[in-house]
């Protein structure tokens, strides 16, 4: 029976991969490895390349990834459904180890490229855009690329090694399940105690309207993972001192962090300017959890109610209507932009529906530019549910303005990639306090809002100032336990005396799956969302003028750097004015909800 257009259920995955087990999948395996033996035979002819077999090399380059990013993204999200599942686990391996082989064989280019001199390379470079800045970020390289055998030897060392070790994580943590602890003075069966919760029906509750469900949730979480912590804290570890060894001391990177800021192509200075500017207004997030505690009629605040909303009870939403809801905000910005979302739900292409064995979370997957997004969700009808669809959707629109470059460019980078996300869930928050006439309700919905922007600004940023400090106590042979204590110090600097943190926190930080999967991600979170916070700024000042600006940002996907995308709109991210201008929004906003 076919899905109706906004029922939840199971994604369609065709469009990325037509086939997946089989001789069709065979046949997909066969075609990429011609593909491969053709472009290997020109390893012998790269120092006589004219521009044209330049070009055509590229160009085979391109469709060998495009066939690549079909297997792998589309074994992922098979197994990010069914982790529990034999045939998606090995699915996934076998496509991690055909990514490893394909990356290795082809690996000559890349080398070749990064060691010519300046004048070879001024003479091949292309006149294609992507080509063009996708050959000088393999430049950028050079420093930190080592000979071939050994960049062979760490791919492959990466999928049993980085990568394997984060499935290892991933596989156990998805397997928790949760039961809540008893009210005081309760009788009959305790809540809770019948049933077993995934670690997505805990989390929810974090934002429950009840106090006691919203520190049960917590101690549910935190007990659990305490009770796993030395082994989860000790794989934590392993990929920490597997992080350094291979980028610190074989590629000769200047920190843990400096690898992840060249992949972005942002300047290690222009980072410190970000977290030091986060750092500096940990005050504008403890004047609003002040201003919470008054609001929610509770004394000191405290870490478990963080996220308690000021209505008593929950609004809940349909998926059709939430999915509507957003469709109509975004078509109030810009009719383009809401086809783009549209598409993804004509396709099939969303998976909206909690279950055991499905990770947490969500994500939009881009595999190639070809395809339609893809949108992973855990929806059950919370407000916050309606604005995950807004930021998955802002990056499918994103990725969709960006389909006209290559598989190799039409991905922004990490620090630009949260930025129509966020975008749209601005979007969706304007229209919905411009349509809401009940002064408390809107005085919910804007310390919702709030709480949101700390989730994603002043959290994340701090995640990756644990994540400095805990990668250099690792290299100096400190253990799980001290790292406890490093993120417990962390955790209470950050909130000061606005909010009173508990020592069952300490072991929060093993809950963070990107500290395991992508180290030092999550300050793209803090810049995407700031960075979204000014440019929504301008568009409120400049009202329709800013679209297509806007929209032509987003066009650029990865194929420009960070510093040049931004500069075309006047923003110049190693200044910390402009970081301040973020928060000085969501200062604006804190003094709005005390008027309110």
């Amino acid at each position: 029976m076919q899905r109706q257009l906004f029922e939840p259920g199971e994604w369609d995955l065709a469009d990325a991969l037509p086939a997946l087990e089989g001789p069709g999948l065979e046949r997909i395996f066969e075609g990429l490895e011609s593909k491969v033996k053709k472009f290997e035979s020109s390893r012998t002819r790269l120092n006589t390349f004219s521009n044209d077999e330049m070009r055509a090399a590229l160009d085979m380059y391109e469709r060998i990834f495009e066939d690549l990013n079909r297997v792998s993204e589309t074994a992922y999200m098979r197994y990010s459904v069914k982790t529990g599942d034999g045939e998606a686990k090995a699915g996934l391996d076998r496509a991690e180890d055909l990514r490893a082989s394909v990356e290795n064989r082809v690996l000559f280019f890349r080398l070749w490229w990064t060691s010519l001199d300046e004048s070879a390379a001024a003479r091949l470079r292309q006149d294609n855009p992507d080509h063009r800045y996708f050959l000088s970020t393999w430049r950028k390289l050079r420093p930190h690329t080592l000979d071939e055998k050994v960049e062979q030897a760490v791919t492959l060392k990466n999928t049993t090694g980085f990568a394997g070790w984060a499935h290892h994580y991933d596989k156990f943590v998805s397997d928790f399940s949760f039961v809540l602890p008893s009210r005081k003075g309760a009788k009959g069966p305790a809540p809770g105690r019948e049933k077993k919760l995934v670690v997505d029906q805990v989390t929810r509750l974090f934002a429950s309207p009840d106090p006691f469900l919203r520190e049960a949730a917590y101690k549910a979480l935190l007990g659990k993972y305490a009770e796993n912590g030395e082994l989860l804290g000790e794989i934590y570890r392993t990929i920490v001192r597997d992080w350094r060894n291979e980028n610190v001391q074989l590629r000769h990177y200047a920190k843990p962090i400096s690898p992840r800021n060249l992949e972005n192509d942002v300047g290690d200075g222009a980072v410190e300017t970000l977290l030091d500017s986060c750092r500096r207004n940990a005050r504008v997030f403890q004047g609003f959890f002040r201003v919470k505690a008054k609001l929610l009629g509770r004394g000191p605040m405290t870490r478990y109610h963080i996220y308690a909303p000021l209505l008593h009870k929950e609004r809940t939403v349909g998926y059709a209507d939430a999915v509507r809801r957003v469709l109509d905000a975004f078509r109030t910005f810009d009719p383009k932009v809401a086809d783009y979302a549209m598409n993804v739900f004509r396709r099939n292409h969303v998976d909206a529906t909690p279950r055991r064995g499905k990770t947490n979370g969500a994500y939009c997957m881009s595999v190639t530019p070809k395809v339609v997004p893809y949108l992973f969700l855990n929806f059950a009808g919370m407000s916050r549910d309606v604005y995950t669809i807004a930021h998955e959707s802002g990056h499918a629109i994103h990725s969709q303005l960006a389909s006209g470059h290559s598989v190799l460019t039409f991905h922004p980078p990490l620090v630009l990639a949260e930025t129509a996300s966020v975008f749209g869930e601005m979007i969706l928050f304007d229209k919905l306090m411009g349509e809401e006439k009940d002064p408390a309700v809107k005085r919910a919905v804007l310390l919702e809002k709030i709480s949101s922007m700390y989730a994603t600004i002043g959290r994340q940023a701090n995640f990756v100032l644990f994540e400095n400090a805990a990668h250099d106590a690792v290299s100096r042979g400190e253990t799980v336990n001290d790292l406890c204590v490093r993120y417990l110090a962390n955790l209470r600097g950050q909130f000061g005396d606005a909010v009173k943190v508990t020592d069952d926190f300490q072991w929060e930080w093993t809950y963070i799956p990107h500290i395991y999967h992508t180290p030092f991600y999550c300050y793209a979170y803090a810049f995407g969302n700031l960075l979204s916070l000014s440019l929504y700024d301008l568009y409120k000042k400049e009202g329709r003028a800013f679209v297509p600006r806007y929209l032509r940002m987003l066009s650029y996907g990865g194929s420009e750097s960070p510093g040049r995308v931004l500069s075309e709109i006047g923003v110049d991210m190693e200044s910390p004015a402009f970081w301040q201008s973020g928060f000085n929004v969501i200062d604006r906003m804190v003094s709005d909800l005390r008027r309110l």
